[in-house]
């Protein structure tokens, strides 16, 4: 029964996927339906949880910008090491796919301006009828003139070194080039 149901379920997003990219199952080289049982297994997940641990009987720590005046209990995307940010559902903006995907997209950000991002998605939307969904049209506009100057947040900016120097710099621009 178990089996059935994640089957079941899975099949809801096949679908969806399917209509972005209708040959996405022929594509596929390997897949695993996750479960609680699955992210244990190979995302080593306590008991399959998501998300950032603290001891019980604990108070959440303070993170972020607001870190003096809001309890958040998710650490922002930096790192001890200048140049290299964490991402994912442990930090800011929290817990599930899409808080997951959003913290990939400012540490995205905070390595290039959001213009860059708007232009990319742009660009793939002409490539063929099938990506046209991925055009940010006026909406994208209006995202990008309300975020491009708040981005990256300043606690996040990272110093930029000279060329040359084998910082982080150097690999961070060789790797979004």
């Amino acid at each position: 029964k178990y089996e059935e149901y994640k089957n079941e379920r899975a099949e809801v997003l096949w679908k969806a996927v399917e209509r972005a990219i209708p040959d996405v199952r022929k594509r596929s080289l390997f897949h695993v339906i996750g479960s609680p049982l699955a992210h244990e297994a190979f995302i080593r997940r306590d008991r399959g949880t998501y998300g950032m641990a603290w001891a019980a009987g604990t108070s959440a720590p303070y993170a972020g910008l607001l870190k003096h005046v809001l309890p958040f209990p998710f650490p922002n995307m930096k790192t001890p090491l200048d140049g290299l940010l964490r991402c994912g559902d442990s930090c800011f903006p929290g817990i599930g796919t899409p808080s997951a995907a959003a913290s990939g997209a400012l540490a995205a950000s905070t390595l290039q301006p959001v213009g860059k991002h708007m232009a990319m998605l742009k660009e793939a939307s002409q490539i063929n009828p099938v990506y046209k969904f991925l055009d940010p049209g006026p909406l994208g506009k209006a995202y990008e003139l309300i975020t491009a100057p708040l981005t990256p947040s300043p606690e996040l900016r990272v110093a930029p070194r000279a060329a040359g120097s084998g910082g982080p710099a150097d690999s961070a621009a060789a790797s979004v080039e």
